[in-house]
């Protein structure tokens, strides 16, 4: 049939088709339509019904989930994107973000090492080291003390270590995973005299360091030393640096198979002194000492203040201060770079790259890791109190809804709340204050320490 025959079949039938869509239905069928409409009608009721119900319900638990902590999706934009980095961020600015950070849990704002502290007691650390895994090229859980037993040296802190949350942290080689060892006790001089002894705390770190599989380990040992008069000791001091010397060299010399690099030696040492420089003070003769056994320096620019003396937790004149101190440690003090350094403040980037003089203070800026606290104090004026975390600070303000105030000589936030008639002082990090230290160790090409990446809010990992 053609297309003119089918048409033309088609037209006879439409007469027939207008007369059957113009006659009446039948009684039976039409009582059968009017009733599938009521149905159909009401089924779509219970359907409205239905999703109201539901969605009270949804909105009820997400407000239910909310008020018990349960940490909501994060947003798709960062903070500085959000515009939180402020210096008048209100408390209810704070409660509503903190807990969404950027969802890019990837992109990296600094260039340059960061070191992120973990501590056993506290477990958000090692969640957050997992989930910002990709934020860190360090990563150092606090488990091990070095002491004196009953007979000889003991490595203690075996017990913590979580090897399933080691793999989970260190994908494909990345973060390092570098333990900390801290010196405790005493007294540890012969450590520092007795060959035997010597050679037996070496060989304890570095044998376990071989059977962990670890990348290397950060050493903390110059407060103790300090403490209890080592370093003011001309001969005590040089057999400290010595043993520093020879730990390097040791963790220097273990390759594991899959590691395409050495182990390494990352060293803890203190702020500058505020007065005059004293003899605990880790000089540049020290630095010129260990260049070769020290891979990196964690610089401890936090605990400015106390309960005996409240105040700002590491006020930004004062770490700029002790990162021109390292400066001129690194340049020496014919270095004419370290001089512009020391007069001009802030590292400016025509310093920094001033012929083979600022080639060499870049490379060895990168070793030194500025000191960045993410926990903060709530002090009881004039003295008393003591250190705070994140989830206390949020409790707070939730509890006296403050003014926050900004600190401009020092540049933090804080504010005050009155309980049971003493007047307490709370200074504790903000995206503003983080955001100009972490920037200060970046002009320079200064690496960061965190201590420790479980104390603080979740967004602010979206500054690193």
């Amino acid at each position: 049939m053609s297309i003119h025959q089918r048409r033309r079949g088609q037209s006879q039938f439409a007469p027939h088709l207008a007369a059957a869509a113009r006659r009446p239905l039948p009684r039976s069928k039409w009582i059968f339509s009017h009733q599938r409409i009521a149905l159909a009608f009401f089924f779509c009721l219970i359907l409205v019904v239905l999703m109201s119900i539901g969605g009270r319900f949804l909105w009820k638990s997400s407000e239910r989930s909310s008020e018990e902590g349960v940490i909501p999706k994060g947003s798709p934009l960062s903070v500085y994107d959000r515009g939180l980095v402020t210096i008048n961020p209100s408390y209810k600015d704070i409660l509503a973000a903190s807990n969404r950070p950027w969802r890019n849990l990837t992109h990296r704002h600094l260039p340059t090492s960061v070191l992120g502290y973990v501590t056993p007691w506290n477990g958000n650390g090692y969640e957050m080291a997992k989930k910002y895994r990709a934020k860190f090229t360090h990563i150092s859980p606090v488990w091990y003390q070095l002491k004196r037993g009953h007979k000889d040296l003991e490595l203690i802190g075996g017990h913590d270590v979580d090897t399933d949350w080691i793999k989970d942290v260190r994908q494909e080689g990345q973060p390092l995973i570098v333990p900390r060892v801290v010196l405790e006790g005493w007294p540890l001089d012969n450590m520092l005299v007795e060959t035997r002894e010597k050679l037996q705390a070496i060989q304890l770190i570095s044998s376990e360091c071989r059977k962990r599989g670890y990348d290397g380990i950060v050493f903390e040992a110059w407060s103790l030393w300090s403490a209890y008069g080592t370093l003011q000791n001309s001969k005590l001091r040089q057999k400290a640096l010595n043993f520093v010397q020879e730990l390097g060299s040791s963790l220097h010399n273990i390759v594991l198979p899959r590691q395409t690099r050495n182990m390494q030696l990352i060293f803890v040492i203190p702020p500058v002194s505020r007065q005059a420089q004293e003899l605990r003070d880790f000089t540049a003769a020290d630095m010129a000492y260990l260049k070769d056994a020290v891979d990196a320096y964690s610089l401890m620019t936090y605990d400015f203040s106390n309960s005996y003396n409240p105040g700002p937790t590491a006020p930004l004149s004062w770490m700029r201060t002790c990162i021109q101190s390292v400066i001129s440690l690194i340049g020496g003090n014919d270095n004419p770079i370290a001089d512009n350094v020391l007069k001009l403040g802030p590292v400016s980037n025509q310093a920094r790259h001033q012929g083979s003089l600022g080639r060499k203070m870049d490379n060895n800026m990168s070793k030194i890791l500025v000191g960045i606290n993410f926990y903060g104090n709530d002090f009881v004026l004039p003295q008393g109190g003591g250190p705070i975390l994140g989830h206390e600070y949020l409790s707070l303000l939730s509890s006296y809804k403050p003014k926050l105030s900004w600190d401009g000589f020092n540049d933090e936030h804080y504010f005050d709340y009155t309980v049971a008639q003493e007047l307490h002082r709370v200074f504790y990090p903000s995206l503003k204050s983080l955001s100009l230290r972490l920037e200060e160790a970046k002009s320079c090409g200064a690496g960061v320490s965190i201590w420790e990446i479980g104390q603080g809010l979740e967004y602010f990992f979206d500054l690193l």
